[in-house]
């Protein structure tokens, strides 16, 4: 078994939590990066379903990134 420490700095899933968690109903983030967009896309749906949220989002591509919308 390999045991290795990881520096908890590196991992950013709360901080994206947290922003996700702060949108409200009209507010979106934009993502110039794809794979942070599907990053947060994912997340978004991880978000609803542990916490048994009413939420909605819509991932939208736009003109030079993609933005994910809460709406409701």
């Amino acid at each position: 078994m390999l045991i290795e420490r990881v520096e908890l700095s590196k991992i950013k899933l709360q901080d994206d939590l947290v922003t996700l968690e702060m949108l409200q109903v009209g507010e979106s983030i934009f993502c110039s990066d794809f794979k942070k967009a599907q990053s947060l896309r994912s997340l978004s749906y991880y978000l609803i379903r542990s916490r048994k949220l009413e939420w909605k989002f819509t991932f939208r591509k736009m003109d030079h990134g993609w933005r994910i919308i809460r709406i409701r």
